[in-house]
């Protein structure tokens, strides 16, 4: 994998060809075993803080001269350190295939970028409201004086990975008003916490020259105050001094308190606050006292949810057919499901999305060509018949080859001009159906995104998601949203087929083109319709029983007593309703019993009557023309989307553009440590790589392990209860080579201890209650 090359050094010489090439999916069925292969960025030693013999005091390294500030030393040119990351990414790609490497680095790069500036832009315009609220909210402050100090909390969410570049463009927004700004960090005492908030807000940037208006030893606020008189003479605009506590919740303490107080006594320096709250505004209550909120004047500004970010950068890197680099439907799967499992951050995603970039580039060599298509085409004109080989590797290239009758399969096989010829087209072929597909998986959420229970999803990228899976039109949350579909009404249709057209129209495919005249025809005819369909009663059929109803509700008032349907038979019941129709109103006459009848009620006639109401009822109502043009509409939508609405994966040469390895990418971004932890301890070849402890059986135990994979491999093979002594005689006999018999000496007998107790510490073992010469095991199956 591309973790597992990142340290190889490439001054090695390898063939031009692929050292190893599988783009086979099974990475996902690895078992849990082979942790060891792939954990390679876990660290391999611990970092100790020496201390001095007597004192016990941490040493401290000796500067030969003053340190230089922060901010003032030398760094290095960004081109340089951009110019050394691609050498090491090219060397990393080298090390699985020369095979283009230069271009296929270029291509990374270049979609990389994209995307980050791409998510730069998209979390600025989120964020745009909320920043002009509070600049807004700092203005206002700054031109009313007030006895409290005016504080914005920001709401940022859970997603804290986040925040600090929330932060960094909040910043840049509030500098417009004033220069002094200062970010202060969570877990500070009282006086660090003042000089660090003192230093930044009289540091001042001159032509790129740092000026430090207060030393850090003479930071308090009463030189703070003196400073900003000189600077800020009374009569002149005094802009606020802005102090920012990004994570409140590590913040919140006594320290922030008496701090809240310290800025109080000083009324003539204009302090501001600003809390980042990642939870609600009632933890700011909760953490401070009433005497300190009571000097607050708390202004709450909520910003938008982590998954409408989310949901934005999704269709701009990964929906949009402008981004030649797709995701499977699995690995995109994985993708939202860790954002939306964990913790919310957006910066998180962007990382997993970066190494599925790197990790793709790195497994695929014909990944050269993952770039626009002109550019890719110009690329494929230059290649040799020997890089050509990486492109005819494909599983899906070669399937197409077999499949191919006499002698065509033969020449893309060796001829270069054809397989040239047919990897063009074919490329062309993906990039055109790839904006196809987007572009009816957006035409079709737009139909369905406003229908009752959202079968197919709330937003665009779950409708993307169960596309990219295939065969979506058998699907029963399909066939759910094309029955709620059937009955909407024709204001709401029209509204649909203009938000249709405007996704299918601008594609310019031929092969919707009957489809878009279907579109234009049904939209023209509702337009001829009138407005007697635009109400929602019209929108689905009515049966008799209710035709009936309406009309006698609409009735006018004079008319006739109620007349029973025509199935049943006339007689001469007196029914309560029709002996108060027929009573006038001034009459006092009493209307007869309910139980009187002038009659014998037939049963036998009444059955009958009752039987073929019901069977008028089932009958089918007329279809009106509305029904008929909304019927017929669907289903031209439905045959299209069944025909053309494929995803990428089906299609020859996706392995250039898609990456479909859910295994290997879920090993890496999904931490299992015990499983690594077990396979270091039984293996340790996999970390430390030294031929003397490589092992060829996993049941070996060879002198040559360290003393702890011993005594953990031995451990493997004992019960619940561990005698220690039997323990310590066998992990000495395969230690030192010596019998059973023979005693251990105490130096043995001090690495064995220390064995144990590293064990215990790691949580395999824990001492025994109830025989103190014994151990029990906690963990098991791991043999």
């Amino acid at each position: 994998s591309l973790l597992q090359e990142m340290p190889v050094k490439s001054d090695k010489k390898k063939s031009k060809l692929d050292k190893s090439e599988d783009y086979s999916d099974h990475d996902s069925d690895d078992e849990v075993g082979t942790a060891g292969q792939w954990a390679q960025g876990l660290s391999k030693g611990v970092f100790a803080h020496k201390r001095s013999a007597g004192t016990g005091v941490k040493r401290q390294l000796k500067s030969p001269g003053k340190k230089t500030p922060r901010k003032r030393q030398k760094m290095l040119p960004s081109s340089m350190l951009s110019g050394n990351a691609d050498t090491y990414l090219a060397d990393c790609f080298a090390s699985r295939s020369e095979v283009r490497v230069e271009d296929r680095v270029l291509s990374h790069n270049a979609i990389l970028k994209e995307a980050e500036e791409a998510v730069d832009l998209l979390q600025k315009e989120v964020f745009a409201g909320v920043f002009d609220s509070i600049v807004q909210f700092v203005v206002d402050a700054t031109k009313h004086a007030s006895d409290t100090i005016p504080t914005a909390v920001l709401l940022t969410g859970v997603n804290m990975p986040d925040h600090t570049k929330v932060f960094s463009f909040l910043i840049s927004k509030l500098e417009a008003v004033t220069p002094h700004v200062s970010l202060v960090g969570p877990g500070l005492a009282l006086r660090a916490l003042v000089q660090q908030m003192v230093v930044d807000l009289t540091t001042q940037e001159d032509d790129g020259i740092i000026i430090q208006g207060v030393k850090k030893t003479e930071a308090s606020l009463s030189s703070l105050e003196q400073w900003y008189n000189n600077q800020y003479p009374a009569g002149r605009s005094r802009p606020p001094l802005i102090i920012i506590l990004q994570d409140f919740e590590g913040s919140a303490g006594p320290a922030l308190q008496d701090l809240i107080t310290l800025l109080r006594r000083y009324s003539g320096l204009p302090f501001l606050l600003v809390f980042g709250v990642a939870t609600t505004i009632t933890t700011v209550h909760r953490a401070l006292s009433q005497a300190a909120t009571a000097r607050l004047t708390i202004h709450t500004f909520g910003s938008p949810p982590a998954t409408r970010h989310l949901d934005q950068v999704i269709d701009r890197i990964i929906i949009d057919p402008d981004t030649p680099f797709k995701l499977s439907h699995k690995v995109f799967q994985f993708l939202v499901e860790n954002f939306l499992f964990h913790d919310f951050a957006v910066r998180h995603f962007m990382e997993g999305y970066k190494f599925i970039l790197g990790e793709h580039f790195y497994r695929t060599p014909a990944s050269a060509l993952c770039c626009d298509l002109s550019t890719g085409l110009s690329r494929l004109a230059s290649m040799t018949n020997t890089e050509l080989d990486c492109v005819r590797r494909l599983p899906s290239f070669r399937e197409m080859v077999e499949k191919m009758e006499g002698d065509e399969g033969v020449n893309l096989l060796v001829d270069a001009e054809s397989c040239k010829e047919k990897v063009g087209d074919l490329m062309t072929e993906f990039v055109s159906h790839t904006r196809l597909f987007t572009g009816l998986v957006r035409a079709l959420f737009h139909l369905v995104k406003d229908l009752p229970r959202k079968p197919l999803g709330k937003v665009l990228r779950d409708l993307y998601e169960l596309s990219m899976k295939g065969e979506l039109t058998a699907t029963q949350q399909f066939r759910e949203a094309w029955q709620f579909l059937k009955l909407i009404s024709k204001l709401d249709l029209e509204q649909k087929l203009d938000l249709v057209l405007s996704e299918l129209q601008p594609l310019d495919d031929q092969k919707l083109e009957p489809l878009i005249s279907k579109l234009v025809e049904t939209k023209t005819k509702l337009a001829e319709l009138g407005e007697d369909y635009n109400s929602t009663a019209n929108s689905c059929v009515s049966s008799p029983a209710v035709s009936s109803l309406s009309a006698k509700l609409t009735a006018p008032t004079g008319v006739s007593p109620l007349v029973l349907p025509s199935s049943l038979p006339p007689s001469n019941l007196a029914t309560p309703l029709t002996s108060a129709l027929n009573t006038p109103c001034g009459s006092n006459v009493s209307s007869p019993a309910v139980g009187a009848t002038a009659g014998k009620l037939d049963r036998f006639k009444l059955q009958q009557s009752l039987l073929a109401a019901m069977r008028d009822k089932n009958k089918a109502a007329p279809l009106r023309p509305f029904d008929i043009m909304r019927n017929d509409l669907l289903t031209s939508l439905h045959t299209i989307l069944t025909d053309l609405l494929l995803p990428p994966i089906t299609l020859p040469l996706h392995e250039i553009y898609l990456f479909s390895a859910p295994g290997a990418i879920r090993r890496h971004l999904v931490g299992a440590p015990r499983a690594a932890l077990h396979t270091a301890l039984t293996d340790p070849w996999e970390y430390l790589e030294n031929s003397a402890l490589k092992i060829q059986d996993p049941g070996e135990i060879p002198a040559s392990l360290p003393d702890i994979c011993i005594g953990y491999k031995l451990h493997l093979e004992c019960p619940k209860l561990i005698n220690l002594f039997d323990w310590l005689v066998c992990w000495n006999t395969i230690a030192t080579g010596s019998g059973e018999s023979d005693t251990p000496d105490p130096v043995h007998q001090a690495r064995f201890a220390r064995v144990v107790q590293e064990l215990q510490h790691l949580g395999f073992i824990k001492t025994s209650t109830r025989k103190t010469d014994h151990v029990a095991r906690l963990t098991f199956g791991g043999s």
